[in-house]
């Protein structure tokens, strides 16, 4: 199990994502819960199409950021994300998962994460998502944060 403020203080300090935005996930809570506003920046979003549209402006002007999203509604941005592809734009997708039915349309980086080890794939995912300029993926399954 992962711990909310490590995750963040990892994702933002070490490898400084700035930017936020999603439909709030009941999933995420624990992330929701630790975010801090003076390191971070968070913007709710009306639908995942929307969060996906302010991570990605918020990368042309500079920003390293993440949708937060839970993986049931990933075919909503399954159009909407072939934009990030098409202009080399990446971003994290971070997603909550309660099943194993998480399929991604495109082949992005992914990650699971679940234990102490999370630092080595979300490393892994974010350095390849921006070498490939592509997104990337961070999947949290159910019980994987505290």
């Amino acid at each position: 199990m992962v711990k909310a403020k490590d995750f963040w203080q990892y994702l933002c300090e070490e490898l400084n994502y700035r930017f936020f935005a999603g439909v709030a996930c009941p999933g995420l809570s624990p992330l929701y819960k630790k975010m801090n506003s003076k390191f971070m920046h968070y913007v709710p979003a009306v639908n995942e199409r929307v969060g996906l549209g302010l991570v990605s402006g918020a990368y042309m002007s500079g920003f390293k950021g993440a949708l937060l999203i839970d993986m049931k509604f990933v075919y909503d941005i399954t159009s909407a994300v072939k934009f990030n592809v098409e202009n080399r734009i990446p971003l994290l997708i971070i997603g909550y998962s309660d099943s194993e039915e998480s399929i991604l349309t495109y082949d992005f980086p992914v990650g699971y994460i679940s234990d102490d080890s999370f630092k080595v794939d979300v490393h892994r995912v974010s350095q390849q998502s921006e070498s490939e300029k592509v997104p990337g993926v961070i999947v949290i399954e159910k019980g994987g944060l505290s």
